[in-house]
């Protein structure tokens, strides 16, 4: 679906929505992570939140690595 498709009024609370959303993932992992320091210093926070993001970049290429396998799957199976 791209922006074009939709009215003038959906078009702006899908906009308004995806704000939103960019502005909390980004702030709300820096937050936490000010917090944690305040907690259990830099050094363990700082660790944490690489552990934590190697983590959530490894969920996410095996999520595509599935993903696009069954897309390979489903186009080879659509094959006359």
């Amino acid at each position: 679906m791209t922006l074009a498709s939709l009215d003038a009024q959906d078009r702006a609370a899908t906009l308004a929505a995806y704000y939103v959303l960019s502005y909390l993932s980004m702030s709300l992992p820096a937050i936490a992570a000010g917090a944690a320091t305040q907690h259990y210093g830099l050094r363990t926070a700082a660790h944490a939140y690489a552990v934590a993001a190697a983590l959530l970049a490894v969920a996410a290429l095996a999520a595509l690595t599935v993903s696009r396998g069954r897309t390979v799957h489903h186009a080879h199976n659509d094959l006359p």
